[in-house]
């Protein structure tokens, strides 16, 4: 597989924030033939059967978290934010891995190797950039665009709320591979200094996933107080 440089995630948010565009406006023609004609390897990979089953993996996930933190007192909130930045901490990380799956009520940690191990599989022997990647994604979202309604009603929020999870599924699965793409290359030194290193990708990718969060989260809060219109943001 190509390795993902910076360049190419800042390009991916880009197209994130257009995708983002599309799902709030209509479109007068429809016709989008000059964007799809081209089938490439990336089309066919997300509308393969197993990129379906692992975004419906990471979607489960990410309801599953966000209905969890829904539920959160204030006290809990603040140790969930709390233990947030402890994750990242070598020091506290081990200990608060352990109060973060108890707070959650689930093995989350457990959760999150299971769609990583399933993400590997599915992007094994895969051979195309997150630029094409995420041009593919846009391609279908634009197959897909529908008139959001102005008005507020239940409907325009859930498809805001909608919107808002797209992005952040596709984030999440981005941050997981990721991080197997580090964790493969790490080169063997001694089995310390491999132990090091994806101890040291996996705080990364819980930074990333815990950016995909606030995101989310925000989003959410946002749809729900809008007066109905469409308030995507661009992911930082």
């Amino acid at each position: 597989m190509k390795k993902w440089n910076l360049g190419f995630m800042m390009v991916g948010l880009a197209f994130l924030i257009s995708i983002s565009v599309l799902s709030c406006q209509t479109n007068d023609d429809g016709d989008y033939s000059q964007q799809v004609a081209e089938v490439t390897a990336a089309d066919l990979f997300i509308t393969s059967e197993a990129h379906q089953n692992l975004e419906k993996e990471i979607r489960k996930s990410l309801r599953k978290k966000q209905n969890a933190i829904s539920k959160f007192s204030r006290e809990e909130m603040e140790q969930y934010q709390q233990l947030r930045k402890d994750l990242l901490n070598m020091e506290t990380r081990a200990e608060a891995k352990i109060q973060w799956n108890k707070l959650l009520g689930y093995d989350y940690y457990a959760s999150l190797d299971r769609i990583s191990n399933l993400a590997r599989k599915v992007y094994e022997g895969t051979d195309f950039t997150r630029l094409e990647l995420m041009k593919a994604r846009q391609k279908r979202k634009m197959r897909q665009v529908v008139i959001t309604r102005v008005e507020k009603d239940e409907e325009a929020i859930r498809d805001c709320i909608a919107a808002f999870s797209e992005i952040a599924e596709w984030r999440t699965e981005d941050c997981l591979n990721d991080y197997d793409i580090k964790v493969m290359d790490i080169p063997f030194v001694s089995w310390t200094q491999v132990a090091i290193l994806e101890e040291q990708y996996r705080r990364e990718c819980d930074q990333c996933t815990q950016a995909v969060d606030d995101y989310l989260q925000t989003g959410i809060s946002n749809c729900e107080s809008s007066n109905g219109t469409c308030p995507i943001t661009a992911f930082h």
